[in-house]
């Protein structure tokens, strides 16, 4: 598969650029089977040619490799204007369900691959967008491990185990061969996203019996649901893939946010995530938001980092020189207030409480200057320790 950091368009066999000519081609569904969208595409010996093109970096292909009953376990593969080369199945000889043919990368630009002599059940393609690649009216796969799927609470599990069609069908690993799984209470996750609708894939497991609560929210709005299965239920197959979780229907165009939590468990039911598909709203890859987990934490991380030595510098430097400022200018401001108590009391031979008393004379009055604000207290004293108890500035209005 590409890269996780990779955007991926989802294409079905249904909906590729393509042609299938030089044999009897088959589209088999719609079904119960573990196809995409409930379709492959297939065709018997002796073989046939597949033409597909492409506008992106990279294209792989996932269905199932040819039985080993009288089947070419090769093919002829092609891209662009190349001479095409022979390609082997994957596990040649044993019939598998799995991505059985990837390209290289490639040029941004529109591609053209090849496909002769082949003998194979195509399922679904990934395309590996580039720069050019014109994404309105695409689909977006955002993998389980995609970095801008942020996952919440202690209970998640990744299992790259292969999941167990049942039956006649071949068991073969989900999309981008990993799960994420939980049934925990209080679990979920988070998927910011721009774009027009969104829904989420996961496994089914039928034999797990029991229920599970889950909460989705968009934009504030909860859509509850439960996974059941009873017990004694009859299972026709252990687990089912491309199983829909959640669908939300059309949406405004813009940025939305996709909350996920699991709000109750019972029995042995468990919440499997396989991926995420949406429309983008945005119509190349310059376009796209970040939305990366990465970026998030980053962020985060950035915001509460310890500060830098040079920083811690500063601040003690600004703090010492703003405490100096105000030293100085308490002790200014003593002095000054000294030399004029001093002078007062030269003038005058009484300093009394500030306030009078009902009914004495204001002759017997005399407040030595500066005036000052003092608190009505009715305690008299002598004048250090009135100006001693003088709590405050009054020309700012401040405690000193």
């Amino acid at each position: 598969m590409p890269s996780l950091s990779d955007v991926w368009l989802l294409v079905d066999d249904t909906q590729m650029t393509s042609t299938f000519s030089g044999g009897s081609w088959i589209t088999a569904g719609p079904g119960t089977g573990p196809w995409l969208g409930n379709t492959s595409t297939f065709v018997g010996t002796p073989g046939g040619d597949i033409i597909v093109s492409f506008q992106g970096t990279s294209i792989s292909f996932t269905g199932n490799t040819p039985s080993a009953t009288n089947s070419p376990t090769w093919f002829s593969a092609g891209i662009d204007s190349n001479t095409p080369y022979n390609v082997s199945f994957p596990d040649a000889g044993t019939q598998i369900y799995t991505q059985w043919y990837q390209t290289p990368m490639l040029p941004d630009g529109l591609h053209i691959v090849n496909f002769s002599s082949i003998v194979v059940d195509l399922d679904y393609v990934v395309i590996t967008a580039g720069s050019t690649t014109p994404l309105s009216g695409s689909t977006i796969v955002v993998d389980d491990r995609s970095p801008e799927i942020v996952y919440t609470g202690t209970g998640w599990t990744t299992s790259d185990a292969e999941l167990n069609f049942g039956g006649s069908y071949i068991n073969g690993p989900p999309l981008g061969n990993t799960t994420h799984r939980t049934n925990n209470v209080g679990d979920g996750f988070v998927f910011p996203f721009a774009g027009n609708n969104i829904d989420v894939y996961g496994i089914f497991e039928w034999t797990a019996t029991g229920s599970i609560g889950i909460d989705f929210t968009l934009d504030g709005e909860t859509t509850p649901s439960v996974l059941f299965v009873p017990t004694g239920a009859r299972i026709s197959q252990p687990e089912t893939a491309h199983y829909q979780l959640f669908s939300s229907g059309n949406l405004q165009t813009g940025n939305h946010s996709l909350i996920m939590n699991i709000t109750q468990v019972d029995g042995n039911q468990t919440f499997v995530l396989d991926y995420l598909t949406y429309q983008p709203s945005f119509s190349s890859l310059s376009s796209k938001p970040n939305f990366t987990a990465s970026a998030l934490s980053g962020s985060e991380s950035s915001s509460t980092s310890l500060p830098s030595p040079a920083i811690i510098g500063g601040v003690v430097g600004g703090v010492l020189g703003v405490a100096l400022i105000v030293a100085l200018f308490f002790l200014l401001w003593r002095r000054r207030n000294r030399q004029a108590y001093h002078e007062g009391v030269e003038k005058s031979s009484r300093f009394l409480c500030p306030l009078k008393s009902a009914g004495e004379a204001d002759s017997l009055y005399t407040i030595s200057p500066p005036t000052k604000h003092y608190n009505s207290s009715r305690i008299c004293s002598s004048p250090a320790k009135l100006l001693h108890r003088t709590g405050y500035n009054d020309n700012f209005r401040t405690r000193v």
